[in-house]
């Protein structure tokens, strides 16, 4: 088992997340189109409710094992580690039984409380997930904490293309069997349960790969020490995964009710809350995701480094992570929002998203860097704050979605997500610039970052002012589909250029991506654009 920096550790589970949510995205795509937006409005209502309940059972569980076995690893301590996973796995075995009888019983129940009780069926048929995701967390953690990050990125993968097939076949299979959207939506919602179990079998085998230590150390910890540590840390980590979902859930609980309040009948809420749900959100959770990659593999090296008393590895750490998230975030922000029209058409068949997809792409940025950040935070020892600062945001969208969603609908839902991740976002970054001396708000780099986004958003703004393609409602969706790629492919072009040129991306930072990073930093060498 190979040990690298985190900073190849994050860019492997930033690869993953990426190729995981593209095929994320193929299936939203397809599914979309297989049972429209009144099913996707259905199969997104199941999704809330699930992910609150795996993240009471086991969200904050993977990042504290990893962050313990961290430490003692760093200490020599390899039998502590051992036993932390072990007594980890047994914990989270037992909490996701409860969650999973949970959310089987009261299915019903909730789907009437979110507003539509057709959505019980993929309710039910997401439960049993619950009784898999948590050995798989547990084993992700514990590899995590050695910072062998391949088996999670691996399992990740697999784990998502199982889901898709499922979903994908599922769903065709009961449309064209007539059993309606419902029990499509069901079907599709089933492929986390696939998918789960796809994921636990790849980290099994890499579990059997994982070399023996000779536990040579002498140091024992109490196996009710030991859980009242794993209790401590992931507590809070699980409340900060928690506040998550209860947003999503804010907008389940909500958005149907307040449109019908409004005048919309029940089947057009729940055509709109699947085009928030099941368009939007589905296309602004990508970056958002390889943030997370980022933030998951920050953090045991934070943990190694405080650990050690070593706060200049701590800063840089920090530093370096919060960089490449703004890196990966702040383009996709702006590429969205201005290119959301052709991507709902090429992805969509129509444009009657677009909007929403725009205004929901600013939450981009705010969301990943908050995520980050967090996970900094929690790393150095100040595990409480990041979810104290989501609650604070959560309360904050609650308020907002009621002021704002009768008077201006479907968008008043978005501006409120957004208003609410920005809150989160600063409240973070000010709380790492004020309680990790020595940094301040200017170290983390940002400037050149965003200098380098502007000059790919006036070459995107030219694109669509100058490209009618970009902005036809009536050209077919192959020609739409040709255009857009040309502007992705030059917008990005345009930001790694100006990037590299500003110093926004450094050259030891380029060189450590693995496997195509010297070859990267050679090419911009002989472009001139790096520094001698």
């Amino acid at each position: 088992m190979k040990r690298r920096g985190f900073v190849h550790g994050a860019m492997l589970l930033a690869g993953a997340a990426m190729l995981s949510k593209l095929l994320g995205s193929v299936y939203t795509i397809f599914l979309q189109n297989i049972i429209g937006d009144h099913g996707m409005g259905l199969f997104q209502m199941a999704y809330p409710v699930y992910s609150t309940l795996l993240a009471v059972a086991t969200a904050g569980f993977p990042v504290a094992v990893s962050k313990l076995v961290a430490e003692e690893l760093a200490q020599g301590h390899t039998q502590a580690a051992r036993r932390t996973y072990q007594i980890s796995a047994f914990f989270l075995c037992v909490l996701g039984v409860f969650a999973f009888l949970v959310l089987y019983i009261f299915a019903h129940t909730w789907a009437k409380i979110a507003g539509d009780p057709s959505a019980t069926l993929a309710i039910r048929a997401i439960s049993p997930a619950l009784l898999i995701v948590p050995l798989l967390s547990a084993m992700r953690g514990y590899l995590q904490g050695h910072e062998w990050m391949e088996p999670t990125a691996v399992s990740q993968v697999m784990e998502q293309l199982v889901r898709v097939i499922t979903i994908l076949a599922l769903s065709i299979y009961f449309m064209q069997a007539g059993f309606g959207a419902a029990t499509a939506a069901a079907g599709a919602a089933f492929g986390a349960v696939t998918g789960a179990a796809a994921g636990l079998l790849t980290m099994m085998f890499y579990r059997r790969r994982q070399p023996v230590s000779k536990m040579s150390d002498r140091h024992q910890i109490p196996w009710s020490r030991l859980l009242r540590r794993l209790i401590y840390y992931a507590l809070p980590i699980s409340l900060g995964a928690l506040v998550i979902p209860l947003m999503n859930n804010v907008d389940a609980l909500t958005v149907v009710h307040l449109l019908k309040q409004a005048g919309e009948t029940q089947r057009e809420a729940t055509s709109a809350f699947g085009l928030l749900a099941g368009r939007a959100a589905k296309l602004t959770l990508l970056p958002i995701t390889l943030a997370s990659g980022i933030g998951i593999a920050v953090m045991p090296a934070v943990s190694a480094a405080a650990a050690r008393q070593d706060m200049r590895s701590v800063r840089n750490h920090v530093q370096v992570s919060l960089r490449m998230t703004a890196i990966l975030a702040l383009p996709a922000t702006v590429g969205l929002v201005l290119l959301a029209r052709p991507v709902d058409i090429v992805l969509f068949q129509n444009s009657d998203g677009w909007n929403v997809i725009a205004w929901l792409s600013l939450s981009i940025l705010f969301a990943s860097l908050q995520t980050t950040a967090a996970a900094v935070l929690q790393g150095a020892g100040m595990v409480y704050l990041p979810v104290i600062h989501l609650l604070a945001a959560a309360c904050l969208k609650v308020v907002l979605n009621l002021l704002w969603i009768r008077q201006h609908g479907l968008v008043g839902a978005v501006w409120s997500t957004d208003i609410a991740y920005l809150f989160a976002c600063l409240l973070n970054l000010l709380a790492i610039s004020r309680r990790l001396g020595g940094l301040s708000l200017s170290d983390f780099g940002f400037l050149p970052i965003g200098v380098s986004a502007f000059v790919m958003g006036a070459v995107e703004f030219a694109l669509v002012r100058a490209w009618p393609l970009l902005q036809s409602d009536t050209e077919s969706r192959w020609t739409v589909s040709l255009a857009l790629m040309a502007a992705i492919v030059l917008g990005v072009l345009a930001f790694s250029i100006a990037a590299v040129a500003s110093n926004a991306l450094q050259e030891e930072e380029i060189e450590r991506i693995p496997k195509v990073g010297p070859r990267l930093l050679s090419i911009f060498s002989r472009m001139g654009l790096t520094r001698s």
